[in-house]
Formats: structure tokens, C-alpha cells, sequence
């Protein structure tokens, strides 16, 4: 049974007014298995959680959901849109995943469930690069989330000039 904020949370009256920590419960609910305040690890390689979030709250800034078309658009944003001095993983998550899922698609194997031929891939990933070059200033590659967690979503989009895909308002 809802709660009453669970009520509020979807009422269209409260979208517009949505805040980012908001926004961000929705999204942790939707993805309850995601690793949260902790460090993550790929192989032997460290993801600090400060990261871990930033990336969580651009899925919610953006409104892309966490469905593999969304992730590649996504990637691709960030590639393009936040600031280009930033931890070395950034360039690594946007292009080396970009080649990984490509090279999968190039051998005929799905990625997760969908198989997305490469020109598909391809094109999903520029779609992410050409949003994240119209962004009215790049985005804080440190940005301190703690400052904006309470910020509404709809004055994070207008500031940065971000368009919502609507996945989590």
C-alpha cells in the first residue's frame, strides 16, 4: 500500500517541484540492488561512492533511465557535458564502455536482453555526445552533491540548459 509520500512523490502537481534527493529516492527504489554509500568495485579498479552518485544523480538530472539505449545516451552526455579535467574513470566508463558494448554488438552478441545492431550503438552514443554539447556550462566534474541534493530538479535543468528524458518525474 502507498504512503502518503509515496502518493505525493508521483502526483503531477509535485513534479514540478521536485527536488534532485527526491528524484534520487525514485531512482534507488526503481534499481533497489545498486550499490549505495560505499565504494564500488570493477575488478581492481576502485569507483569512489562520491562518483558512484554523481553518476546516479545525472541518470535523475538528465531523466535517463538505467535501460542499456538510456545508459549509452548517457555516457555519451557526460563525455561531453561535464567539465573536461575530472578522475581518469570518467573517460574510461564513457568510451571504454561505449567500445565494449560495440564490440558486442559487432560480434552478434545482445546487449542485456536487446540486441542493438553497431549503427544503433553508435548513433544512441553521439545522440548522448550532441545533448551534452548543448548544455549552457559544463557541469562540475566535482561537484560537491551534498550541494545540490535539495536543489529542484527543474532549476538544475534550466541552470546547465539540460533537456529531461523523463524517466524519474
Amino acid at each position: 500500500m502507498d504512503t502518503l509520500d509515496t502518493v505525493t512523490l508521483r502526483s503531477p502537481q509535485f513534479s514540478s517541484s521536485l527536488t534532485l534527493r527526491q528524484g534520487l529516492v525514485r531512482y534507488y527504489a526503481a534499481n533497489p540492488g545498486f550499490v549505495q554509500n560505499q565504494d564500488f568495485w570493477v575488478g581492481i579498479v576502485r569507483i569512489p561512492w562520491c562518483d558512484m552518485q554523481r553518476h546516479d544523480i545525472m541518470h535523475v538530472v538528465t531523466g535517463y533511465s538505467t535501460d542499456l539505449d538510456q545508459e549509452l545516451r548517457l555516457i555519451g552526455f557526460l563525455l561531453t557535458a561535464i567539465t573536461w579535467k575530472r578522475p581518469w574513470y570518467y573517460y574510461v566508463q564513457s568510451i571504454g564502455v561505449f567500445l565494449e558494448l560495440l564490440g558486442r554488438s559487432l560480434r552478434g552478441k545482445t546487449l542485456g536482453s536487446v540486441y542493438y545492431n553497431p549503427v544503433q550503438v553508435c548513433q544512441l552514443y553521439l545522440q548522448g555526445i550532441r545533448q551534452g554539447q548543448t548544455v549552457r556550462s559544463k557541469i562540475n566534474a566535482y561537484i560537491d552533491p551534498a550541494t545540490v541534493l535539495d536543489r529542484e530538479l527543474e532549476s538544475l535543468r534550466l541552470e546547465y540548459g539540460i533537456e529531461n528524458a523523463g524517466a524519474w518525474d
